[in-house]
């Protein structure tokens, strides 16, 4: 097209170029925002199937107090940190020299100023927003420690080395030691970004024979020194607590070197740090280097000498060559906080004299005992159930549970184990055969632990396929939907018929899942988002899958708990009882931490689930999962743990608020790994 006489001829190509330069900025654009798609598609997929869980099983106030928690943390620290370092960058920008001086750095000045041009605005809020995402973001990361600071509950306790309450240790100081210690930071961010900033605008230059720093940059660097100062004083006063949980002596907690040296140490360098902060403030006026200088100076010299050097003198050369005198009063402390830290403290010990005199009377007297003296080693009988009754490839029998249950009037000790789905081994390894057709697995099996068949196997009551039943406990539902070590998910109520179990003949027998659980899939989003979730695309695509079939996911015993109560630790052993004719499992929930005053850390081993670093453990919630349909009930059995008080004032639907039936309690046992612990 030839451009009209009444235009210049080069508008047109500019104009045309324009639209050619917006054409490539809408394709860069739409391209990043298409891999940004792809690349999160899977995440927002996840999210919203989360969702579709909790909301499933009447627990989305536990799914929005932990996220809304986790993103009101990092909104906080975002907008905090970004207000900081906008508002001193625009201080900076302010207090900039109108005519920077000539000189070797001038040049990198000069282009840095090009290039930004009147975009100075936008910039500071730029460096300012990308610091503070970095900054911020990981604060979500506290939430379980904002929401025992934020809902407090006294232990009654009182620390004997400061005489504040336990609660004050486990609730309180860990946040605030995290909030100050993430201010230090902040700041020190913020001095090192604004310091840039004042040098770009020509506030300070290194090279220079002149004034190489403006009195007014001066004081605003003092300004932030000071306010460094003071966050650093706050972090040595919550250090005196810390000394509490010190490792650093014969026992856990302040010692004699922590109590006689390091405490007045600490409280040294607070009033240092106090009067650092005046002799910044001073400096503002003053706008000199000498007393910053000799602050910071002080400050590090007593760091190093009084806070390192003299207390590990001490403790080698005073305490150690006489360690039980000096110690002793300490190991007091530290036995009774141990005690108490792992519900130790009200221990009755009971002497129990034996006078090897058994008489016929004696065993008269003691029938029941007798009777049920155990003959079958629960470590051994896995084996032999799996030989027994495990029956099918696509069964499997992970354990065996020792219980008592009424068999005909009689209180009966009995070993027991779930029959569970083992999807590996189901004879058709297809996506329907493993997640539309076996989906569960069938019954328990049940034997008298002291008696035998008399073949020498063991008597089995509870048995076979379909069940063959020879007690009075009534087991009518045994389906196996939920159980241990099960990934994935399964889909129910589909065009293809579930199987049940296979009779003696080899025929499956069919069944239709009637449940509580279970996602409904009734829209292609739901099955979209399904199938972006396992990176599966099946359930989106089959004709089997309709808008009336549901997917069970979440099906493993401890991953479920994990998702519903995150804040607890479950035992590593479940274990199946038969209740109200059907198999339900139990798990001990236990509340840990490591900031008891004085209290031991617990020395755990690889096995079990109470691992690492704690000294107060208490099993205050036991959990009951219907094994059929996944009905999960949370009781407080414990009502005298402040932390899990703490996490019922934070989640009050979360917890059942009955307590549990007679019947259920007699299943209760004492948790094997917290007995490991204690012992």
């Amino acid at each position: 097209m030839r451009a009209g006489d009444d235009m210049p001829r080069g508008e047109g190509r500019t104009r045309r170029q324009r639209r050619a330069g917006r054409g490539r900025i809408i394709l860069i654009v739409a391209a990043i925002g298409l891999f940004i798609l792809i690349t999160t598609v899977r995440s927002i997929a996840s999210f919203y199937t989360d969702y579709l869980w909790f909301q499933s099983i009447g627990q989305t106030g536990v799914w929005r107090g932990v996220l809304g928690t986790k993103l009101t943390l990092a909104f906080v620290f975002i907008a905090i940190f970004f207000g900081l370092l906008w508002f001193n960058l625009l201080v900076a920008d302010r207090i900039a020299p109108k005519f920077r001086p000539a000189g070797p750095e001038e040049e990198l000045r000069e282009r840095y100023h090009e290039l930004i041009g009147r975009r100075t605005g936008l910039v500071r809020v730029v460096v300012a927003l990308l610091f503070a995402v970095i900054a911020g973001a990981g604060a979500s990361g506290q939430w379980q420690e904002w929401l025992l600071f934020r809902n407090y509950v006294p232990f009654g306790v009182k620390d004997p080395q400061f005489g504040k309450d336990v609660g004050f240790y486990v609730f309180q100081l860990p946040f605030m030691n995290f909030v100050l210690g993430w201010l230090f930071a902040a700041f020190v961010i913020v001095f090192i970004v604004t310091t840039v900033a004042h040098y770009l605008n020509g506030g300070i230059t290194v090279q220079t024979p002149f004034q190489r720093v403006t009195p007014q940059v001066k004081a605003h660097l003092s300004v932030l020194l000071a306010v460094l100062a003071l966050v650093k004083a706050g972090l040595y006063y919550l250090q005196q607590y810390s000394l509490t949980v010190s490792t650093r002596g014969t026992v856990d907690g302040a010692t004699y070197t922590d109590v006689h040296t390091q405490l007045p140490a600490i409280r040294l360098l607070l009033v240092i740090s106090l009067f650092s902060v005046a002799l910044f403030i001073y400096n503002i006026f003053r706008r000199g280097w000498v007393l910053p200088v000799l602050g910071v100076g002080l400050w590090a010299f007593v760091a190093v000498i009084a806070g390192t050097i003299v207390p590990a003198l001490v403790q080698k050369f005073r305490v150690e060559p006489q360690e039980s005198a000096r110690e002793r009063p300490y190991i007091e402390r530290n036995i009774a906080a141990t005690r108490q830290g792992m519900n130790l403290g009200n221990v009755q010990v009971t002497d129990f004299k034996n006078d090897n005199q058994l008489t016929t009377s004696n065993l008269v007297s003691n029938q029941d005992s007798v009777n049920n003296i155990r003959v079958w080693d629960p470590n051994i009988m896995p084996s032999t159930y799996r030989t027994l009754q495990a029956l099918k490839p696509f069964y499997k029998i992970e354990d065996v549970h020792v219980d008592r249950y009424k068999i005909n009037g009689q209180t009966t000790q009995v070993v027991l184990s779930a029959r569970e789905l083992e999807s590996a081994g189901v004879p058709q390894p297809s996506w329907e055969g493993t997640h539309l057709a076996f989906t569960h697995g069938y019954g328990v099996v049940l034997s008298s632990s002291s008696q035998q068949t008399a073949n020498g196997q063991p008597d089995l009551k509870i048995r076979d396929i379909p069940i063959t039943n020879q007690t009075d406990i009534k087991l009518d539902q045994p389906g196996i939907y939920f159980g241990q070590h099960l990934d994935g998910y399964v889909i129910t109520n589909s065009k293809r018929q579930e199987i049940d179990y296979e009779d003696s003949a080899g025929n499956n027998v069919p069944t239709t899942y009637t449940g509580a659980d279970g996602i409904p899939l009734s829209s292609w989003i739901k099955k979209a988002a399904f199938a972006l979730r396992f990176g599966d695309f099946n359930p989106l695509v089959s004709g089997n899958v309709t808008n009336s079939s549901k997917i069970l996911i979440n099906r493993d015993i401890n991953a479920r708990l994990a998702a519903i109560a995150p804040f607890l630790t479950f035992d590593a052993d479940p274990y199946p009882v038969i209740l109200n004719g059907r198999v339900q499992w139990i798990v001990d929930g236990y509340t840990t931490t490591d900031k008891y005053p004085y209290a031991q850390r617990a020395i755990t081993e690889s096995q079990g689930a109470l691992q690492g670093r704690f000294n107060y453990v208490r099993n205050s919630v036991k959990a009951v999962i219907d094994a059929y349909d996944g009905t999960t009930t949370l009781y407080i059995v414990d009502h005298n743990d402040p932390i899990i008080r703490a996490y019922q004032k934070a989640f009050p639907h979360l917890f059942s608020s009955t307590e549990p039936s007679d019947e259920l309690r007699q299943h209760f046992r004492y948790p094997e790994d917290l007995f490991r612990v204690q012992t």
